[in-house]
Order: structure tokens, then C-alpha cells, then sequence
């Protein structure tokens, strides 16, 4: 059977489920390919890894419904960096696939994952809140950024963790991670999620475990930690562990970290007894006028363009009453459950999507 040698370890060709999908060995093979393929080879292996369950099976199911008959040996390869070389390194006078399968077969691939991550759901939609969000994380990655952390705070409800992962699906080549903080969290939980996040495999442990993933970390690559208020622990004092780890991995790697919590967070940090020690990150946001602070409630604005995208007749007609939904418990997942629920509905009777179909949704009578 043929085999290659990668560091001291020979490793079968044939070894499927056991290529490396950790994100500093994916962008180094990436480096030796064209950059015509490298964002489409990085995307194909995150999908492999996160989509796919790193199983090869499944990726070349996926391939053949849609006419590719790449097979294993091939996508082993490919990830393998072994595209246009021999298993001597040796150059190939034709690479394995041309860049146009290779570009086609990753835009098919990219396009059912994405209706699969829909299937079900409303499809995302660029409000203000959005557009507002994705430009304060674009500055705080720009190279010349002196303050590389980045604070979002906003309610429940307000669009953070949809916007946060709708930020790493449009930069999901490995230059962003997004991660929920843990449940209960500890140092050995949040750096096994940040490590997974990374690709690192979950046999890794304690110190190397840190050290693989400060490898997979550069200055051009940012990591959104959702829900941050859950990593701290007020009867630690100033000990806290998970927050000094992320200070030192940004100052030892020059990465953007941005932190997403809930106001409480905030109020909590100011008024309690450990507002000193968390005065060295207000100063590395920048300050708390850097702060992206979101609305309480939904604006007006972003109320009628997600209406809108579910094409609800005369919508800015009923803006008041859509507002007011916003502003229940639960605030604009209330709006998006409501429109979805009466999209259904208006759908099943073969019908453009109206008011009365929403309060029909919600059991309410349709009075205008």
C-alpha cells in the first residue's frame, strides 16, 4: 500500500478519516496551492470537519449527487497537500482535479450546505443591527488596530449570536472562530472548545493543548466568544483564569478577540468589587465609549425590512403592531416566530402573506 512520510510518522495514503484538519496544517498546504483554489480548499476542509463529521464517506456521497465522482483517494490528497504532487513531492505534470472540478465541486458543496442550514429556518437577513455589527468587528481586525478586543453588549433577543455566526460563515476559511462560552466553565472546557474550533483533535490536552492552539492563532485571525458573562466568576476575585488566558493568547499572537455579553455584564463589572481588575479590558476595547452597545429593542427600521424579507403585505402599514410583538418576552424572536408560524399558514392555503395571517399565528382576532 502506497504511504507518505510526514514529520517521523509514516502515515498510509489509505489511513482516510485520519487526515489533519487543524487550521495552521490546512493554510500551510494551503500556501503551496494556487490561490485560485486556496479559500475553496480551506472551506472544503472546514466542511469535512464540522459539516461532515470528518468522515470521507459522507463528502464523497455529497460529491457524487452531484455528478463528481471524486472518490476518497482523491479528497485524501487533496487535503493531504498532495493536489499537483507526487507521494515523493515531486511536481505532477497534471494536478488530481482541474482548479474549474475543483472550484465547481466546492461551489456545489458550499451551496447545499448552505440550503441545509436553512432547511427549516428563515435566511438570514442584513438589517442595520447587522451591517452595524460587521462593521465594528471589521475595524477591530484591521491590522493597524492598536485595541484588538472588542465588547457587544446587547439583551437577549437582539440579534447577537445570529449576527456573531452569520460573521464567521462569510469568513469561515480559518480566519474567525465563533464559540458559545461553556454551561459551567472551566479552563480545561473553554480552551477543549477553542481547540475544537481550531480543529485540534480532542486527544490533545492541558499544555500542549494551549500551545497547539496559540500555533493555530495569528494576527489575522479573530475569535467571538458569545455569552463572555458566563466565564466569569465573582468569588474568584481577581483570579480569573479563562479571562488572563485570553488577555496573554492575544498579546502573544496579536489576534482580534471580541467578547459578546448581556447588560447585566456590564452593571455587574462596574459596580462590583472586581471593576479594577476589569478596567485593564475596558482599556484594551479602547475605552467604553469602543463598546458596540445594542438597542433594548429592535429598531423600527430592522423591524420592517425582516417583514419585509418574509414578503408581508403592506408591511410598513402595520409597523405598530410588529413593533409591539418585538417588544414582548423573548423580543425579536417573538417577531420571527410570529412571521414564520403565518408564513406557513399564508403557504398551506396557497395565499400572499398578510397581517391576518400573523394574528391568525398568534390566535388573535383580525381586527384592523
Amino acid at each position: 500500500m502506497e504511504s507518505s512520510t510526514i514529520g517521523n510518522i509514516t502515515r498510509s495514503a489509505h489511513d482516510w478519516n485520519n487526515v489533519s484538519l487543524e487550521s495552521a496544517k490546512l493554510e500551510n498546504i494551503a500556501s503551496t496551492y494556487p490561490e485560485t483554489i486556496r479559500l475553496d480548499f480551506l472551506w472544503l476542509a472546514g466542511h469535512l470537519r464540522d459539516d461532515c463529521s470528518r468522515n470521507l464517506d459522507v463528502l464523497v456521497h455529497r460529491a457524487h449527487q452531484h455528478g463528481f465522482k471524486t472518490d476518497k483517494t482523491t479528497f485524501s490528497k487533496i487535503l493531504r497537500g498532495r493536489w499537483n504532487r507526487d507521494a515523493e513531492g515531486a511536481v505532477l505534470e497534471h494536478p488530481i482535479i482541474s482548479v474549474r472540478n475543483f472550484n465547481q465541486l466546492v461551489d456545489a458543496l458550499r451551496k447545499d450546505a448552505s440550503r441545509a442550514s436553512l432547511a427549516g429556518r428563515v435566511p438570514f437577513i442584513e438589517t442595520g443591527t447587522w451591517l452595524e455589527f460587521h462593521d465594528y468587528i471589521e475595524v477591530k481586525r484591521a491590522p493597524e488596530q492598536v485595541c484588538k478586543f472588542g465588547l457587544i453588549i446587547g439583551p437577549t433577543g437582539s440579534q447577537k449570536s445570529a449576527c456573531a455566526k452569520q460573521y464567521r460563515n462569510l469568513n469561515n476559511s480559518g480566519k474567525v472562530v465563533h464559540l458559545e462560552a461553556p454551561e459551567k466553565p472551566t479552563m480545561g472546557r473553554f480552551v477543549r472548545e477553542l481547540g475544537k474550533a481550531y480543529g485540534i483533535p480532542d486527544k490533545v490536552s492541558g499544555e500542549k493543548l494551549r500551545m497547539r492552539i496559540t500555533e493555530n492563532v495569528t494576527a489575522a485571525k479573530a475569535i467571538i466568544i458569545d455569552n463572555i458573562q458566563r466565564l466569569y466568576k465573582p468569588q474568584h476575585g481577581w483570579n480569573q483564569e479563562i479571562f488572563n488566558y485570553l488577555q496573554k493568547l492575544q498579546d502573544d499572537t496579536g489576534c482580534t478577540i471580541i467578547m459578546i455579553a448581556v447588560p447585566e455584564f456590564e452593571i455587574d463589572l462596574r459596580a462590583g468589587r472586581d471593576r479594577g481588575y476589569f478596567e485593564q479590558f475596558e482599556g484594551r476595547v479602547g475605552g467604553r465609549s469602543e463598546f458596540h452597545i445594542l438597542p433594548d429593542f429592535t429598531p423600527r427600521e430592522d423591524i420592517l425590512k425582516i417583514a419585509e424579507a418574509f414578503n408581508l403585505q403592506d408591511a410598513e402599514k402595520h409597523l405598530d403592531y410588529l413593533e409591539k410583538i418585538s417588544k414582548e418576552r423573548g423580543r425579536i424572536r417573538i417577531l420571527f416566530n410570529a412571521l414564520q408560524k403565518a408564513k406557513r399558514l399564508a403557504d398551506a392555503a396557497g395565499k400572499k402573506l398578510t397581517i391576518k395571517h400573523v394574528r391568525t399565528a398568534r390566535n388573535e382576532e383580525d381586527v384592523e
